[in-house]
């Protein structure tokens, strides 16, 4: 069986609560907060936090393979996964792989490395999840749109955790899309949530057994509770959403890292990696209480407040 040798996440320090953006222009948010990056932070940089976190968690020195996942790459032709692999010192004979397109990219790339240690083509694989969510001023994308990575080391033996199951639902659904350097299109959210009711009901009700503890990563932080309810699940929900916002593919396993801080050995940790084109849901044994030395609640609670036009400083816009 695949393990998760270790794992790693990474919260950018700033902060600004999401009635501060509501108030510069006249509207009304509800509660909770969003991890703003600093100047010199983006998709790479959060991913090798990430990255050198769940490696140290792992006690490995280098993977033999790594799989990155993002949705917010600032370039169209240029890749996150090598330039990962060589800030973690990875070999130049290390394989490599992007999955970008959809928050689901973080659930494909985890299924890709499962598959890469289970074919003999590496023995350990380090997949990484990083977003710097960005939106038009004013926008209601814009309260939400957070920052933040997760990342895995995945390998044979023993680990803090074993990938017991999979299942996939994929479908034509897009839901939420952005065009290149564009404010996201929501769509409608009552529709958008049924069908991702669908996707992830498919998927999660597909394994077998039970859950001590899941997280449903989603552009609605008011879906978990929806898609737990819909299984009829019996769990501790975990999610990010209220302190760093809709992180993307970044989220999913940013949630996943703080569901496995919070479960004790011998739980069970379901994650929903829902996007556009469906959802992959994984079913998660822990087998140890091994947490890394900073765990997501550690990054969440170090913070400093911004104010709304640093925040639109350092995600690249106007104030």
């Amino acid at each position: 069986m695949v393990s998760i040798r270790g794992y790693g996440s990474y919260v950018p320090l700033y902060r600004i609560e999401r009635s501060t953006i509501a108030e510069q222009y006249g509207e009304r948010a509800g509660g909770g907060e969003t991890a703003v990056p600093a100047h010199d932070e983006n998709v790479t940089t959060l991913g090798v936090q990430a990255a050198k976190n769940g490696l140290a968690h792992a006690g490995v020195d280098a993977p033999d393979a790594v799989y990155a996942a993002t949705t917010s790459d600032d370039f169209d032709e240029r890749g996150v996964a090598p330039h990962v692999a060589s800030a973690v010192g990875a070999g130049t004979d290390s394989r490599v792989g992007d999955f970008q397109g959809s928050a689901r990219a973080a659930t494909n790339a985890v299924l890709a490395a499962r598959d890469a240690i289970k074919a003999g083509r590496a023995d350990t694989a380090l997949v990484v999840a990083s977003d710097v969510l960005t939106a038009d001023a004013g926008t209601s994308a814009e309260r939400t749109g957070g920052a933040g990575a997760g990342a895995l080391v995945l390998g044979e033996g023993d680990g803090v955790a074993d990938l017991a199951d999979t299942a996939v639902a994929t479908t034509g659904f897009v839901g939420r899309f952005k065009q290149a350097g564009e404010t996201p299109e929501e769509g409608d959210g009552r529709f958008n949530r049924e069908h991702y009711l669908d996707a992830v009901t498919t998927a999660a009700g597909a394994l077998d057994g039970s859950f001590d503890r899941a997280t449903f990563p989603a552009p609605d932080g008011r879906w978990a509770s929806k898609a737990a309810g819909a299984l009829d699940l019996d769990a501790d929900l975990d999610s990010t959403f209220d302190a760093v916002g809709f992180a993307g593919a970044g989220g999913v396993l940013l949630d996943l890292a703080a569901s496995l801080d919070a479960a004790d050995a011998g739980d069970t940790v379901l994650v929903a990696g829902y996007g556009p084109g469906g959802c992959d849901a994984l079913s998660i044994e822990r087998t140890t209480d091994s947490v890394p030395e900073m765990p997501t609640d550690d990054y969440i609670e170090s913070k400093e407040y911004v104010p709304y036009g640093k925040h639109r400083g350092f995600r690249g816009g106007d104030a």
